[in-house]
């Protein structure tokens, strides 16, 4: 699982155990102001293909961790269940998209939507 949360105007996401080192990364930070949209649920297609990683693991349905090139696009991936998926979208970084897994999407999409909120104030 990964763990949001919001400092000093940053989206921090830090990978957990040992998917810091199947991920690659054990954290990520970007600017609030970066963050497009966050919302849960995922879609099958959406999923990354073995020749679409960069970077980090790909054991096909049971997790997905590190950076993967899709449609051009870097996504940066901790994942293993599709029903814990929170996709953040981002603009002018150097992932197009997020998708991490967390014990609660609603909350965790909630928490981020709040300070996007708080950005357009």
């Amino acid at each position: 699982m990964s763990r949001v949360r919001i400092e000093n105007d940053q989206l921090v996401i830090t990978m957990q155990g040992a998917r810091k080192f199947f991920s690659m990364k054990s954290e990520i930070s970007v600017p609030i102001s970066s963050v497009q949209t966050a919302t849960t649920g995922l879609e099958w297609r959406e999923l990354p293909r073995a020749w679409e990683k960069v970077i980090g693991t790909n054991s096909m349905s049971f997790y997905h961790g590190g950076t993967f090139c899709q449609d051009g696009d870097r996504v940066f991936f901790d994942l293993r269940k599709k029903e814990e998926a929170v996709v953040i979208t981002l603009a002018d970084e150097d992932f197009k998209r997020i998708i991490i897994g967390v014990d609660d999407p609603a909350a965790t999409v909630e928490l981020i939507q709040q300070a996007l909120n708080g950005k357009n104030n």
